[in-house]
């Protein structure tokens, strides 16, 4: 009777094991966030996330104007801007825009650093009840309003976004702060997000895995309203600021912000997470000894720079090695 006994709870405990190895992924994606026992300081606790706690390129970082290294190499980024179809989904952790592969045409990122060709997967939008205080990244250590994430997979090397997210210059994410000014007209990319959170609010949406993510469809969608009018950028090399925080991202930081309203950031905050008492932003990361490259030529501005933006010197054959 006794090893009956021990032989169900034997087969319990596999049970068990087994319905958490194949539930194990959904209960960590449903797990994190941003603030208490889920925040980041615990993402790495997942063994999948492990990078999180132990990376040393980890995303984001504080921008030094002091320490920019001039890139004359560095070319203009390269955005083929369409219209897309998609689906705008609350996640509860932030709203993001996937866009459908079924498009007859693509957004597609090029040039700048970029060796590769990279297609526009999502678009994430970071920020939170201060407004002074919703970007991820930071320059000089000061916050903007918020933070647009525009993420795009390597289409050259790989099939599909989960693919290239764990692959060697698989990401490349253009990065946008947004800055909150009264004398602007609404944005019209952020007026069509908060009408499609409105729907979602009164009900009219689908419901994804766990009964966590809320979607709606948006067609014919431009991103040509949530882009700065410069061409100057900084660059680095970087991780996602989500799990699995996979350091496989080129980071492309325009030097410009777009301005929207205030009502705009706090209609999209009431629409999507009125609850928050929080930013949906990971903490500044170490910089470990990387270089944050620029396309911006300071010469002239500033002399007192860490990094002079033009070095005046060429290399020759040693009088020696000559015959």
């Amino acid at each position: 009777m006794k090893v009956s006994c021990f032989k169900w709870v034997q087969l319990l405990f596999i049970v068990i094991q087994r319905f958490f190895d194949l539930g194990r992924c959904e209960i960590w994606e449903h797990w994190w966030g941003y603030d208490g026992i889920s925040g980041p300081s615990r993402w790495g606790m997942n063994p999948e996330w492990t990078i999180c706690k132990n990376g040393k390129h980890q995303s984001p970082i504080d921008i030094k104007p002091e320490t920019l290294l001039f890139d004359h190499h560095l070319k203009y980024v390269q955005i083929d801007l369409t219209h897309v179809n998609g689906q705008l989904v609350s996640t509860g952790n932030d709203v993001t825009f996937w866009v459908s592969e079924e498009n007859h045409h693509h957004i597609n990122i090029s040039s700048g650093p970029l060796s590769y060709l990279y297609r526009l997967s999502h678009i994430k939008l970071h920020y939170g009840y201060d407004k002074d205080n919703g970007s991820e990244h930071t320059v000089a250590n000061r916050h903007f309003s918020g933070e647009i994430h525009f993420i795009a997979y390597n289409v050259e090397l790989y099939k599909n976004y989960e693919e290239a997210s764990i692959s060697p210059k698989g990401l490349v994410i253009l990065s946008v702060f947004l800055s909150v000014n009264d004398e602007v007209e609404m944005n019209r990319a952020f007026s069509t997000f908060e009408n499609k959170l409105i729907e979602i609010e009164i009900g009219n949406w689908s419901t994804g895995a766990g009964g966590k993510r809320k979607m709606t469809d948006i067609h014919y969608f431009s991103i040509e309203d949530l882009l700065p009018k410069t061409e100057h950028y900084m660059t680095y090399s970087g991780s996602l600021t989500q799990p699995g925080c996979q350091e496989t991202a080129t980071w492309i930081i325009f030097n410009k912000p777009i301005h929207i309203p205030s009502m705009q950031l706090k209609n999209l905050l009431k629409r999507s997470h009125p609850e928050w008492m929080h930013a949906n932003r990971r903490p500044i990361m170490p910089l470990n000894h990387r270089t944050v490259r620029t396309n911006i030529n300071f010469k002239g501005r500033r002399k007192s720079r860490l990094c002079d933006m033009e070095v005046n010197m060429f290399y020759q054959v040693n009088a020696l090695l000559k015959d």
